[in-house]
């Protein structure tokens, strides 16, 4: 079985399968519900319909509901020892 990974708003990769266990259900089902929707009804030229898009929607709908960042897109390391992990980090452009 392979694995599936994303790219974080920190700026490092993300092993999907093991950040979606942190997810919010419903609002990850709402995510998935949204991209169907989107790629069904209203496709855009440039999106790609997969674990990018369901990761970067989720993130931002995470934000909105929950009024905090989604941990595995903001912290390198999240996953690791705490003696690895490093603060939350976002690129200036993705800062509030």
């Amino acid at each position: 079985m392979s694995r599936i990974y994303v790219l974080a708003g920190s700026g490092t990769v993300v092993d999907f399968d093991s950040a979606s266990l942190l997810m919010d259900k419903d609002l990850l089902q709402q995510t998935i519900n949204a991209m169907q929707h989107e790629r069904d009804h209203e496709p855009r030229w440039d999106a790609r319909y997969g674990p990018q898009w369901i990761w970067d929607y989720y993130c931002e709908r995470h934000w909105e509901k929950f009024g905090e960042w989604f941990i595995p897109n903001v912290t390198p390391g999240w996953d690791q020892s705490s003696a690895t992990a490093t603060e939350p980090h976002l690129p200036p452009e993705l800062m509030p």
